[in-house]
């Protein structure tokens, strides 16, 4: 009796240790500068965007979330095609990131054009962008476009 109980306890750790080993964040970034210096290089504290090309549905998926001491990152490119997490998609993202140079007193339109010229997704026919900018303000920027035909 007493050898079954050890066999229960030990395959209920087995199962919580392998259930906490799966649910690690993947997505974390350690190889950014502080936290700090991002949100005030970025302007942002969260970036999440969508893109639609008239050949790739979701052709760009792009999000960055700096939240307390941590950075999130994720990023899919279903035109090149690359699917990145963490430290590859931040590096892959950075230099976009800080061409942009985002603010939010910036037009709709400036926005838009500089965010799809960066990601190089200028023909895009959907264009979604939400951004928390550094001092907690949210906004949405959005536009659709008819699909071009050949």
């Amino acid at each position: 009796m007493k050898m079954q109980k050890y066999s229960i306890y030990g395959s209920a750790l087995l199962v919580i240790a392998l259930l906490l080993g799966a649910c690690g964040d993947k997505e974390k970034v350690k190889s950014a500068s502080t936290v700090d210096e991002e949100k005030s290089d970025f302007g942002f504290q969260s970036f999440d965007l969508e893109v639609d090309t008239a050949d790739h549905k979701e052709a760009i998926e792009a999000s960055i979330e700096i939240k307390g001491s941590t950075i999130e990152a994720e990023y899919v490119n279903r035109i090149e095609p690359k699917k990145l997490k963490g430290d590859k998609a931040y590096d892959e993202m950075l230099p976009m990131l800080k061409k942009i140079d985002l603010s939010k007193d910036m037009t709709k339109d400036d926005v838009i054009k500089k965010v799809s010229k960066a990601f190089d997704v200028e023909d895009y026919t959907k264009f979604d962008l939400e951004v928390e900018f550094s001092d907690g303000k949210q906004k949405v920027y959005k536009d659709k476009k008819s699909k071009k035909s050949k």
